[in-house]
């Protein structure tokens, strides 16, 4: 009987031992991987992250898009043209074939202010060929080329590009938001990889507390077996221990299947091998943390990715109520252009004639348009400042739910603490009751039942301490992502991993 009773005590011993001490690395496929090396592992290979990032490269394609307007054109125009006029009686020149070749190059340019700026070079080349017996001699071929220059700007309704800044504006708050929750991802993937390890080290605990019991349920069995073979024991006794024993071993099966569930889930979410070996513990905390509500607050309106995002989201619809406003004022377009010419047979000195400005055109010219009784541009105006409003009323209700967000997260940090420190004590009571229990049983008094019971406890104690931990660290890891201080936490440089799609 006092054999049994060690070797109980001995098993128990070594089945539970892994429960109390912490590591500080994460085993994969017998890698040993400090816990930042593990984020970082995660952050570079996780699929969905992967497949996030080319979004934040290509979400700056609308600020590109507001861009293209500013950038220059470069434009080149010919037209070659012959025409054979007809030998009727209007025809007093007979003529007899003209040619024109025209040709223009010119680049064209809007500023920010609003100013489109084109300017150019443009060359006119005529040639008439006369039939014999015509009443003229025609000139020879001339080249008529001619530089000009053009100013355009909007006076009102895109003021000096008020508009064209606006909209500019508006692209780069709608790049920051994807950039942002793409951020956000990230530490979510972070918190979801440990999750994902801290699951799998519970798993992994109950898989060896269901053995345990099912091991310790089986050798009391063979006890009781035994003793009703000398006399000291009923049947029914061994009836139900057999029940249990079944029970026990149905629950083994179970445990295991949950442990690969666990293990299947952390492996897709760090994006390795469906059949890497999964070992060791993460750094597990039991210390309550300081906590200031205030401070969390703060931090939380200042970190938050959808909290900025709506700031931003605000600032753009403002920036569209603006933009609807103006375009219902009427469009007045201020114009001026300067052309110089110049003739002559040969072309460079045609081209230096047209350069001398002796034969400038200047054109000066105001355009207004309005239109009248247009109920889009007023229904636009409406909507858009009916959408500022929503957008005030969504910033009030996401405050109230940031503020209750953070201190739900920080009265949970506070409570999972307090339930650890119980269950804590608890196994503690549990562990004393059993091995007081196994000192009666070394010295010859032994009950099957107030063993099983007592080993039940023991085992049930022990993994609800492990849940508990694990509860509380996920708890802070919540608060944390409460706050958006996850990279903070394990000193993650993100734009490192954003600057790696090219």
């Amino acid at each position: 009987m006092k054999k049994t009773a060690l070797s109980i005590s001995l098993f128990l011993l070594f089945a539970f031992a892994s429960l109390t001490g912490q590591g500080a690395t994460m085993n994969f496929g017998g890698i040993e991987l400090t816990l930042e090396q593990a984020i970082d592992y995660v952050l570079q290979n996780n699929l969905t992250l992967k497949s996030a990032k080319y979004d934040v490269v290509m979400s700056d394609t609308e600020v590109a898009r507001a861009e293209k307007k500013y950038a220059p054109l470069l434009s080149l125009d010919s037209q070659y043209t012959n025409t054979s006029p007809l030998q009727n009686i209007q025809n007093f020149a007979r003529t007899k074939t003209q040619e024109n070749l025209d040709v223009t190059l010119s680049v064209q340019k809007l500023f920010s202010t609003g100013t489109m700026v084109s300017a150019g070079v443009r060359e006119n080349w005529f040639k008439l060929e006369v039939a014999p017996g015509g009443f003229f001699t025609p000139d020879p071929p001339l080249h008529r080329p001619s530089l000009f220059v053009t100013f355009q700007q909007e006076l009102l309704k895109n003021s000096f590009g008020y508009n064209d800044r606006r909209q500019l504006e508006i692209a780069e708050n709608a790049y920051k938001r994807q950039r942002a929750a793409t951020i956000d991802l990230l530490s979510g993937l972070v918190v979801q990889a440990l999750v994902d390890y801290w699951t799998v080290t519970i798993e992994t605990s109950a898989l060896e507390n269901a053995k345990t019991e099912a091991d310790m349920t089986r050798t009391v069995r063979n006890i009781i077996a035994r003793n009703i073979r000398i006399g000291l024991a009923e049947n029914f006794d061994l009836n139900q221990y057999n029940s249990l024993l079944a029970n026990a071993e149905a629950k083994v099966a179970a445990t295991e299947q949950n442990l690969k569930v666990a293990v299947r889930k952390l492996l897709r979410t760090v994006n390795m091998p469906a059949d890497t070996q999964v070992e060791g513990i993460t750094n597990l905390i039991d210390t309550l943390p300081d906590l200031n509500a205030e401070e969390a607050l703060q931090a939380a309106f200042e970190k938050r990715v959808d909290y900025k995002n709506a700031k931003l989201e605000l600032e753009s619809l403002e920036m569209q109520s603006e933009l609807a406003a103006n375009n219902a004022l009427p469009s007045i377009t201020a114009n001026a252009s300067l052309t110089t010419q110049g003739q002559n047979t040969q072309l460079l000195p045609a081209l230096q004639n047209s350069g001398s400005l002796d034969f400038p055109v200047w054109v000066v010219g105001l355009k207004m348009s309005y239109p009248l009784w247009d109920k889009e541009v007023k229904a636009t105006q409406r909507n858009a400042e009916f959408n500022v409003t929503k957008a005030k009323i969504r910033m009030e209700e996401l405050t109230q739910e940031i503020r209750d967000d953070v201190l739900n997260k920080m009265e949970n940090v506070r409570l999972t603490h307090e339930v650890l420190m119980r269950t804590r004590e608890s196994k503690e009571q549990a562990e004393l009751y059993y091995n007081r229990l196994m000192a009666r049983v070394r010295q010859g008094r032994f009950n099957s039942v107030n063993v099983k019971t007592s080993l039940d406890n023991l085992v049930a104690n022990r993994q609800r301490e492990l849940e508990a931990l694990v509860q509380f660290n996920v708890s802070i890891l919540q608060f944390d992502l409460a706050k958006n201080e996850i990279f903070e936490r394990y000193n993650v440089d993100v734009e490192k991993y954003l600057a790696q799609v090219k």
